[in-house]
């Protein structure tokens, strides 16, 4: 069986350059080698983590807000969309009505075996209409494929993926048919680019967004992810862009180097996601840390308190820590970002107080 690489050179020598996004659809999402078909890849033995493969109180204080929300929605529903092996779900209250997505045939049936309760499916549209309840998507949208770009002083262009003369995967300049407009939607959301700056774009955002809002009439949406408003994302501060791949937990500027064997991403642009979920009917409440989120979700009641006449044990302190990390600066607790987003109900005001 021919690997992805060498289908990808394949493709490239056929086809010519590839744009930056099918590149990384197949690098993450193929079925033969793709990187989520791999097992092993989120958590603490895998390349990065996530807050609920971290410690199962992430989990926790968010079935605090699940049920939080019952008494105006009798009816709810917990939806995970890119649920992955399943490790939030695993950690919620009893009783609930649990529903997942994850695009991965090998991280579903992961999650199947560790969640038998939960209904899972493959894509947003399998999931059933009319839902109402508490929808969590961590990390979902940074995981869309990405067009990579570059603005010069005669306007955009595509940064491509071909072939140098050894066969290794480079980035090739092309034509940006569409690059005006690019440029004019950025600079309705604030943005200000600056001539030789590197920048992404989601073509996905919007409609993954807005098939969100049609799966859930009423209810809490969170939306966990790396990112900034689009003014600070794409200002001169970041002249080099966000795209960037995770191996070993380690970061790396290499996104090219043997497709399948790494995480890629870059960060989000939350004022898109704002502005499509608000055209949808949702209210957003607001962008806040995923510290700040988990302090105002009860994550506290997880680190009792010390005392004096009976200290803690080691098992104790390791544990506690674990916990803390979800909250740490300069960790996840602050880099990772929540928006809140609500129709129905007013729980979501009360998770972003400070």
């Amino acid at each position: 069986m021919t690997t992805l690489a060498e289908r990808l050179r394949h493709e490239i020598r056929e086809q010519g350059p590839l744009r930056f996004d099918r590149f990384q659809a197949a690098a993450l999402y193929d079925p033969d080698g793709g990187y989520y078909e791999r097992g092993g890849r989120v958590g603490r033995g895998g390349d990065f983590v996530t807050g609920a493969s971290w410690h199962p109180a992430f989990g926790r204080a968010v079935g605090r807000v699940a049920e939080r929300l019952r008494d105006a929605l009798p009816d709810l529903a917990v939806i995970d969309v890119g649920c992955g092996e399943g490790e939030m779900l695993s950690a919620l209250p009893e009783g609930l009505r649990l529903l997942g997505v994850e695009r991965s045939s090998t991280r579903r049936g992961a999650a199947v075996g560790r969640v038998p309760a939960a209904t899972l499916v493959g894509s947003l549209e399998e999931l059933p209409a009319g839902l109402s309840g508490l929808l969590v998507a961590y990390e979902l949208f940074d995981a869309l494929p990405v067009r990579a770009l570059r603005l010069t002083v005669n306007g955009v262009v595509e940064r491509r993926v071909g072939l140098d003369a050894t066969g290794a995967f480079v980035f090739t300049d092309a034509p940006c048919p569409d690059g005006d407009a690019i440029l004019e939607s950025l600079a309705a959301r604030g943005a200000r680019l600056e001539a030789g700056q590197l920048f992404e774009i989601r073509p996905e955002a919007r409609r993954v967004a807005r098939l969100l809002s049609e799966k859930l009439t009423r209810g809490l949406v969170l939306v966990f992810d790396y990112g900034a408003p689009a003014r600070a994302l794409h200002g001169g501060a970041r002249p080099n862009g966000t795209l960037e791949a995770f191996l070993g937990h380690q970061v790396t500027r290499d996104v090219l180097t043997e497709p399948g064997s790494r995480d890629i991403t870059a960060w989000v642009d939350f004022t898109e996601l704002e502005e499509e979920l608000s055209a949808q009917g949702f209210q957003v409440r607001g962008l806040v840390s995923q510290s700040r989120f988990l302090l105002n979700a009860g994550i506290f009641d997880e680190l009792p308190m010390d005392d004096p006449e009976n200290p803690r044990s080691a098992a104790q302190a390791l544990e506690r820590n674990a916990i803390a990390k979800l909250l740490a600066p300069g960790g996840m607790g602050e880099s990772i970002r929540v928006l809140l987003a609500e129709r129905g109900t007013n729980v979501g005001q009360m998770l972003i107080r400070r």
